[in-house]
């Protein structure tokens, strides 16, 4: 399974996915209205908030 058949990304799975260097860029996302799911101690990003956070950043 690749990363694009994943619907739950971890900030990893993101950071490989966007060519994100930094785990604050990531951080910095979630401050600025990513969404993020608590399922105990383990956060997920699920990837359909993924591509609605990064369609409402298209200029």
């Amino acid at each position: 399974m690749n990363n694009m058949d994943k619907s739950w990304l971890t900030y990893q799975q993101v950071m490989e996915e966007l060519h994100i260097g930094s785990v604050n860029t990531v951080y910095k996302m979630i401050n600025d209205g990513l969404k993020v799911t608590s399922i105990g101690r383990l956060k997920r990003i699920e990837r359909k908030e993924l591509d609605k956070y990064l369609a409402s950043k298209t200029i």
